[in-house]
Protein backbone atom coordinates (compact mmCIF):
# COMPACT_ATOMS: atom_id res chain seq x y z
CA UNK A 1 0.00 0.00 0.00
CA UNK A 2 2.83 2.39 0.90
CA UNK A 3 6.58 2.13 0.27
CA UNK A 4 8.51 1.46 3.48
CA UNK A 5 12.18 1.55 4.43
CA UNK A 6 14.28 -1.48 5.30
CA UNK A 7 14.14 -0.49 8.98
CA UNK A 8 10.34 -0.36 8.86
CA UNK A 9 10.15 -3.83 7.29
CA UNK A 10 12.63 -5.21 9.81
CA UNK A 11 10.72 -3.82 12.81
CA UNK A 12 7.49 -5.14 11.31
CA UNK A 13 8.72 -8.68 10.62
CA UNK A 14 11.42 -9.43 13.22
CA UNK A 15 9.42 -9.27 16.48
CA UNK A 16 6.67 -11.49 15.12
CA UNK A 17 9.19 -13.97 13.77
CA UNK A 18 10.58 -14.13 17.31
CA UNK A 19 7.06 -14.60 18.63
CA UNK A 20 6.79 -17.75 16.51
CA UNK A 21 9.87 -19.01 18.34
CA UNK A 22 8.30 -18.05 21.68
CA UNK A 23 5.09 -19.93 20.83
CA UNK A 24 7.05 -23.04 19.81
CA UNK A 25 9.10 -23.01 23.02
CA UNK A 26 6.00 -22.53 25.16
CA UNK A 27 4.21 -25.42 23.44
CA UNK A 28 7.22 -27.73 23.72
CA UNK A 29 7.63 -26.91 27.42
CA UNK A 30 3.87 -27.10 27.95
CA UNK A 31 3.84 -23.61 29.38
CA UNK A 32 0.47 -23.05 27.71
CA UNK A 33 -1.02 -24.73 30.78
CA UNK A 34 0.24 -21.90 32.97
CA UNK A 35 -0.03 -19.05 30.46
CA UNK A 36 -2.83 -19.94 27.99
CA UNK A 37 -3.82 -16.30 27.38
CA UNK A 38 -0.24 -15.17 26.78
CA UNK A 39 0.22 -17.96 24.23
CA UNK A 40 -3.09 -16.98 22.60
CA UNK A 41 -1.97 -13.34 22.48
CA UNK A 42 1.40 -14.34 20.99
CA UNK A 43 -0.15 -16.46 18.24
CA UNK A 44 -2.79 -13.83 17.48
CA UNK A 45 -0.14 -11.13 17.05
CA UNK A 46 1.75 -13.33 14.58
CA UNK A 47 -1.43 -13.99 12.56
CA UNK A 48 -2.61 -10.36 12.70
CA UNK A 49 0.69 -8.77 11.70
CA UNK A 50 1.28 -11.40 9.03
CA UNK A 51 -2.14 -10.62 7.57
CA UNK A 52 -1.52 -6.87 7.70
CA UNK A 53 1.88 -7.28 6.07
CA UNK A 54 0.33 -9.24 3.18
CA UNK A 55 -2.52 -6.73 2.78
CA UNK A 56 -0.03 -3.86 2.78
CA UNK A 57 1.78 -5.39 -0.21
CA UNK A 58 -1.28 -6.25 -2.30
CA UNK A 59 -2.03 -3.35 -4.70
CA UNK A 60 -5.72 -4.27 -4.95
CA UNK A 61 -6.27 -3.73 -1.22
CA UNK A 62 -7.62 -0.26 -0.45
CA UNK A 63 -6.60 1.87 2.48
CA UNK A 64 -10.08 1.50 3.98
CA UNK A 65 -9.86 -2.31 3.87
CA UNK A 66 -6.41 -2.31 5.42
CA UNK A 67 -7.33 0.02 8.29
CA UNK A 68 -10.58 -1.85 8.92
CA UNK A 69 -8.58 -5.05 9.52
CA UNK A 70 -6.01 -3.10 11.55
CA UNK A 71 -8.50 -1.58 13.98
CA UNK A 72 -10.53 -4.76 14.42
CA UNK A 73 -7.29 -6.59 15.14
CA UNK A 74 -6.20 -3.84 17.55
CA UNK A 75 -9.41 -4.16 19.57
CA UNK A 76 -8.94 -7.93 19.85
CA UNK A 77 -5.27 -7.42 20.77
CA UNK A 78 -6.23 -4.96 23.52
CA UNK A 79 -8.75 -7.45 24.92
CA UNK A 80 -6.13 -10.22 24.89
CA UNK A 81 -3.62 -8.00 26.72
CA UNK A 82 -6.20 -7.43 29.44
CA UNK A 83 -6.70 -11.19 29.62
CA UNK A 84 -2.94 -11.68 29.99
CA UNK A 85 -2.79 -9.10 32.79
CA UNK A 86 -5.69 -10.82 34.56
CA UNK A 87 -3.92 -14.15 34.10
CA UNK A 88 -0.75 -12.82 35.72
CA UNK A 89 -2.66 -11.27 38.63
CA UNK A 90 -4.60 -14.50 39.22
CA UNK A 91 -1.34 -16.46 39.42
CA UNK A 92 0.61 -14.08 41.61
CA UNK A 93 -2.15 -12.67 43.81
CA UNK A 94 -4.82 -15.36 43.76
CA UNK A 95 -5.89 -14.42 47.31
CA UNK A 96 -6.20 -10.70 46.49
CA UNK A 97 -8.45 -10.58 43.43
CA UNK A 98 -10.58 -7.83 45.00
CA UNK A 99 -7.61 -5.47 44.88
CA UNK A 100 -7.24 -6.17 41.17
CA UNK A 101 -10.92 -5.39 40.59
CA UNK A 102 -10.75 -2.13 42.53
CA UNK A 103 -7.56 -1.07 40.78
CA UNK A 104 -9.28 -1.77 37.45
CA UNK A 105 -12.32 0.32 38.44
CA UNK A 106 -10.19 3.28 39.57
CA UNK A 107 -8.06 3.20 36.42
CA UNK A 108 -11.21 2.86 34.30
CA UNK A 109 -12.61 6.05 35.80
CA UNK A 110 -9.32 7.85 35.14
CA UNK A 111 -9.30 6.54 31.56
CA UNK A 112 -12.87 7.76 30.99
CA UNK A 113 -11.89 11.19 32.30
CA UNK A 114 -8.91 11.27 29.93
CA UNK A 115 -11.09 10.22 27.01
CA UNK A 116 -13.72 12.88 27.73
CA UNK A 117 -11.11 15.64 27.93
CA UNK A 118 -9.08 14.51 24.92
CA UNK A 119 -8.45 17.37 22.47
CA UNK A 120 -9.86 17.21 18.97
CA UNK A 121 -6.95 16.65 16.56
CA UNK A 122 -9.04 17.35 13.47
CA UNK A 123 -8.82 13.81 12.09
CA UNK A 124 -11.66 11.63 10.84
CA UNK A 125 -14.12 10.98 13.66
CA UNK A 126 -13.63 7.20 13.60
CA UNK A 127 -9.84 7.46 13.69
CA UNK A 128 -9.97 10.14 16.37
CA UNK A 129 -12.20 7.94 18.53
CA UNK A 130 -9.88 4.97 17.96
CA UNK A 131 -6.83 6.98 19.07
CA UNK A 132 -8.65 8.23 22.18
CA UNK A 133 -9.70 4.67 23.01
CA UNK A 134 -6.12 3.49 22.51
CA UNK A 135 -4.80 6.13 24.92
CA UNK A 136 -7.46 5.33 27.52
CA UNK A 137 -6.81 1.61 27.36
CA UNK A 138 -3.05 2.20 27.40
CA UNK A 139 -3.46 4.21 30.60
CA UNK A 140 -5.38 1.39 32.27
CA UNK A 141 -2.94 -1.30 31.18
CA UNK A 142 0.11 0.74 32.18
CA UNK A 143 -1.34 1.41 35.62
CA UNK A 144 -2.28 -2.23 36.23
CA UNK A 145 1.09 -3.52 35.10
CA UNK A 146 3.04 -1.01 37.15
CA UNK A 147 0.90 -1.94 40.15
CA UNK A 148 1.71 -5.58 39.49
CA UNK A 149 5.46 -4.95 39.27
CA UNK A 150 5.47 -2.87 42.46
CA UNK A 151 3.56 -5.47 44.47
CA UNK A 152 5.57 -8.31 42.96
CA UNK A 153 8.71 -6.76 44.39
CA UNK A 154 6.93 -6.17 47.69
CA UNK A 155 6.01 -9.84 47.94
CA UNK A 156 9.45 -11.05 46.87
CA UNK A 157 8.50 -12.51 43.49
CA UNK A 158 11.76 -13.27 41.68
CA UNK A 159 12.55 -10.90 38.83
CA UNK A 160 13.95 -13.95 37.02
CA UNK A 161 10.52 -15.62 36.78
CA UNK A 162 8.77 -15.79 33.41
CA UNK A 163 5.68 -14.21 34.98
CA UNK A 164 7.74 -11.14 35.88
CA UNK A 165 9.20 -11.07 32.36
CA UNK A 166 5.76 -11.07 30.73
CA UNK A 167 4.59 -8.27 33.00
CA UNK A 168 7.72 -6.18 32.47
CA UNK A 169 7.53 -6.50 28.68
CA UNK A 170 3.86 -5.53 28.56
CA UNK A 171 4.46 -2.65 30.99
CA UNK A 172 7.27 -1.18 28.88
CA UNK A 173 5.25 -1.46 25.69
CA UNK A 174 2.07 -0.02 27.25
CA UNK A 175 3.90 2.96 28.76
CA UNK A 176 5.79 3.81 25.56
CA UNK A 177 2.70 3.32 23.41
CA UNK A 178 0.70 5.57 25.74
CA UNK A 179 3.40 8.26 25.60
CA UNK A 180 3.73 8.16 21.80
CA UNK A 181 -0.04 8.31 21.34
CA UNK A 182 -0.22 11.36 23.61
CA UNK A 183 2.67 13.13 21.85
CA UNK A 184 1.49 12.14 18.37
CA UNK A 185 -1.45 14.55 18.53
CA UNK A 186 0.97 17.48 18.90
CA UNK A 187 3.20 16.62 15.93
CA UNK A 188 2.73 15.82 12.26
CA UNK A 189 5.64 13.34 12.03
CA UNK A 190 3.63 10.31 13.08
CA UNK A 191 5.99 8.07 11.11
CA UNK A 192 8.76 8.57 13.67
CA UNK A 193 6.49 7.64 16.56
CA UNK A 194 5.38 4.52 14.69
CA UNK A 195 9.02 3.47 14.47
CA UNK A 196 9.49 4.13 18.20
CA UNK A 197 6.47 1.98 19.04
CA UNK A 198 7.57 -0.82 16.71
CA UNK A 199 11.12 -0.76 18.11
CA UNK A 200 9.77 -0.86 21.66
CA UNK A 201 7.61 -3.86 20.86
CA UNK A 202 10.64 -5.57 19.32
CA UNK A 203 12.55 -5.03 22.58
CA UNK A 204 9.65 -6.38 24.62
CA UNK A 205 9.46 -9.55 22.51
CA UNK A 206 13.19 -10.02 23.03
CA UNK A 207 12.64 -9.66 26.79
CA UNK A 208 10.04 -12.44 26.68
CA UNK A 209 12.35 -14.66 24.64
CA UNK A 210 15.29 -14.10 27.00
CA UNK A 211 13.12 -14.93 30.01
CA UNK A 212 12.12 -18.16 28.28
CA UNK A 213 15.71 -19.13 27.47
CA UNK A 214 17.40 -18.15 30.74
CA UNK A 215 16.74 -20.58 33.62
CA UNK A 216 14.56 -19.21 36.38
CA UNK A 217 15.86 -18.89 39.92
CA UNK A 218 12.34 -19.21 41.19
CA UNK A 219 8.80 -19.58 40.03
CA UNK A 220 6.29 -18.98 42.75
CA UNK A 221 2.82 -17.87 43.64
CA UNK A 222 2.25 -15.89 46.79
CA UNK A 223 0.75 -18.32 49.30
CA UNK A 224 2.00 -17.03 52.63
CA UNK A 225 2.51 -13.28 52.29
CA UNK A 226 4.73 -11.35 54.69
CA UNK A 227 3.20 -9.42 57.52
CA UNK A 228 1.49 -6.39 56.02
CA UNK A 229 -1.86 -4.69 55.69
CA UNK A 230 -2.66 -5.95 52.20
CA UNK A 231 -4.81 -8.80 53.48
CA UNK A 232 -6.78 -6.35 55.59
CA UNK A 233 -7.29 -4.09 52.57
CA UNK A 234 -8.54 -7.02 50.54
CA UNK A 235 -10.95 -8.07 53.32
CA UNK A 236 -12.28 -4.53 53.73
CA UNK A 237 -12.81 -4.10 49.99
CA UNK A 238 -14.64 -7.41 49.84
CA UNK A 239 -16.82 -6.35 52.76
CA UNK A 240 -17.71 -3.07 51.02
CA UNK A 241 -18.68 -4.90 47.86
CA UNK A 242 -21.04 -7.17 49.80
CA UNK A 243 -22.82 -4.30 51.55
Amino acid sequence: MYPHSFLWHYLWIAPHALQIVIAIIMIRRKLFREFPMFLTYTIFQVVLEGTLFILDHIPAVTGYQYWAVYWVGSVISIALRFAVISEIFSQVFSNYHILFRWATVVLLLVAIAVALHAPDDGSVSFLAAAHVLDRAVGLMQSGLLLLLLVFSSYFGLSWRSFTYGIAMGLAIFSCVDLATEAIRTQFVAGYIFDLVTMATYHCCVMIWLVYLLVPETARQTVKEPPENNLEQWNAELQRLLLQ
